[in-house]
């Protein structure tokens, strides 16, 4: 009867700990599952149902739980740049010709400050692969519900925003690799990282392909060892994977027909990076060019500050369509060094990481900063929740991994 006793006194212990063990798993991967749908959905519905200030709400609320659960915040160096940041751009509302523009800008942008927050706190302070395992699960979740609700890329949706949609797929795409290198499940994230190249394929959006390509590149040449240590590791999986999933998709006739349209527009678009002439058949690069002349005309009339908030869509009537373009123009060297700050912060990290054990970790930061610094020059990114994760995820991750290791 002591036995007994003694052995039901231990149980509640043991099962209290598993259970303290097992929401500590869970908290990250709901908030991180919860985010990436919510993310998604302001994606798609930006200006319909889902506006960036009902993002805010969402993301507030979901960073304020966290507050109360954890009561911790990790600043890193590159939250602090981008608030600095964020406080010019609300500062130069006072020379801004239309202030009433300004929440096309500030409310994205506060978003993008409190993912930042948000993502680098969960990094910190919790537990690592659930966050990551929740990341990959938002993403398919929303995912397939912009897949039941438009059937894309089976067909292509009215009013379909490419750019916007493939966005998506590069979050994707990225929580993939993470996600796979943290848990060294090659053969699984292999399969859900070609499905997501593929989807960005099947938008056809031409900076995103592009992005993705030079970032594959850049990375084999500049870690060329580690490159190809993965590539060797995991070769037979890859030509597995490449052969069902090539199957598959030659199976479906309107899939081959949205990858070869992809094919065709991203060809075009290395055309016209090539050659520099304009290409009737794809984005009206016309339109950029004198976009670009405008806006470095007017950033030589107020080189410093610039003209304000949204100065460039309320003078021209339309953004820039290029991150560079609309800082200067818009926040002059002062936002534009304060924007790009995150680059190179990222970069002195991946340096100051050098020689330590991180196996394709820096690869797939050093690919990822390439691929969004190239498709800054063709899209507003300074506002891009997407890349705000990207910049928190992998901030954290390093910082975390390089502490652990000394």
């Amino acid at each position: 009867m002591k036995t007994l006793t003694a052995e039901h006194g231990t149980q509640p212990p043991y099962i209290a700990e598993q259970f303290s063990r097992l929401v500590d798993w869970m908290e990250p991967f709901g908030f991180a599952s919860a985010t990436g749908f919510a993310l998604i959905m302001n994606a798609i519905y930006a200006d319909q149902k889902f506006s960036a200030p009902r993002l805010a709400v969402v993301m507030v609320a979901l960073f304020s739980l966290h507050m109360l659960l954890r009561l911790r915040v990790l600043f890193t160096r590159e939250s602090v740049i981008y608030l600095c940041f964020l406080l010019y751009m609300a500062v130069s509302t006072l020379w801004a010709p239309n202030i009433n523009d300004a929440a096309n800008t500030l409310w994205p942008a506060f978003n993008f400050l409190i993912i930042m927050l948000f993502f680098g706190s969960l990094v910190a302070y919790r537990n690592l692969r659930a966050l990551l395992t929740g990341m990959v699960f938002g993403f398919a979740a929303g995912a397939a519900f912009y897949t039941l609700t438009t059937r894309f890329p089976l067909v292509r949706p009215d009013d379909f925003s490419y750019n916007a949609i493939a966005s998506i797929y590069l979050y994707g795409l990225f929580s993939v690799l993470i996600w796979a290198w943290c848990t060294k499940r090659r053969l699984l994230g292999l399969m859900m990282a070609i499905l997501a190249m593929m989807l960005i394929a099947a938008t056809t959006s031409i900076k995103t392909n592009l992005g993705v390509l030079l970032g594959v590149l850049a990375a084999a040449l500049f870690y060329f060892g580690t490159f190809i240590r993965i590539l060797s590791r995991s070769a037979i999986a890859l030509l597995l994977v490449i052969i069902a999933v090539g199957y598959a998709i030659a199976s479906s006739e309107s899939l081959v027909e949205r990858l070869q349209e992809g094919v065709d527009r991203v060809t075009i678009g290395a055309q016209v990076l090539g050659e520099r002439e304009d290409n009737s058949q794809g984005t009206s690069f016309n339109d950029r060019e004198y976009w670009q002349r405008v806006g470095i005309r007017g950033w030589k009339e107020n080189p410093i500050f610039g003209s304000g908030i949204e100065a460039f869509r309320s003078d021209i009537g339309i953004t820039s369509h290029s991150t560079v373009i609309d800082l200067l123009y818009n926040h002059g060297l002062i936002g534009l060094t304060l924007f790009y700050s995150l680059f190179a912060s990222l970069l002195w990290r991946l340096y100051r990481s050098r020689g330590s054990h991180l196996g394709g970790l820096p690869v797939l930061v050093f690919a990822g900063v390439t691929c969004y610094s190239f498709m800054s020059l063709s899209e507003p990114l300074h506002y891009n929740t997407f890349f705000g994760v990207f910049v928190a995820v992998t901030a954290g991750l390093l910082a975390r991994e390089s502490h652990s290791q000394t």
